[in-house]
């Protein structure tokens, strides 16, 4: 009778035992799946907007204080952020990204003091940016759809 008792009561722990391993497992499945995709929607984010390679814990944007330094309606001509990327905006609403070789095309529009870019490719994200034009340099502020920071665009001459 005691060894019944001893057999139950070492059953009950090893399912307690093995509960425990499967929510553990459980709880591990679903932090790499979090982490997976936050890591596929960055990637598809940094497709559609500027890639900022400084330090990130190092850019603040307070966006109460982003004031336009001349009021405009429309943006126009070739803006370089480095190397590889660059922004093109036909001053009537269609321009395009190259990013290395790749040409991703845009319709583009300003509401309310933002810079709105609608990407023609359903993979992109769509970005809206805070922004100042001052002579030759176009200043982005990440916002809804992007990696947050702030961009320094120079004007192709």
């Amino acid at each position: 009778m005691q060894h019944k008792k001893k057999n139950k009561q070492t059953f009950k722990i090893r399912l307690i035992i093995l509960l425990v391993i499967i929510m553990i497992a459980i709880v591990a499945i679903a932090i790499i799946n979090i982490n997976n995709l936050e890591k596929n929607n960055n990637s598809e984010g940094n497709n559609s907007t500027i890639t900022d390679n400084s330090n990130n814990d190092e850019v603040t944007t307070n966006q109460n204080t982003v004031e336009q330094s001349e009021t405009i309606d429309n943006i126009e001509g070739t803006f370089i952020y480095n190397d590889s990327v660059k922004y093109e905006f036909d001053g009537n609403g269609n321009g395009a990204m190259y990013d290395s070789e790749n040409e991703f095309e845009y319709t583009y529009s300003i509401k309310n003091g933002k810079l709105e870019l609608n990407f023609k490719l359903d993979a992109l994200h769509d970005a809206t940016y805070d922004f100042i034009l001052d002579g030759d340099t176009l200043k982005l502020i990440g916002g809804e759809g992007t990696t947050g920071g702030e961009y320094n665009l120079k004007k192709e001459n």
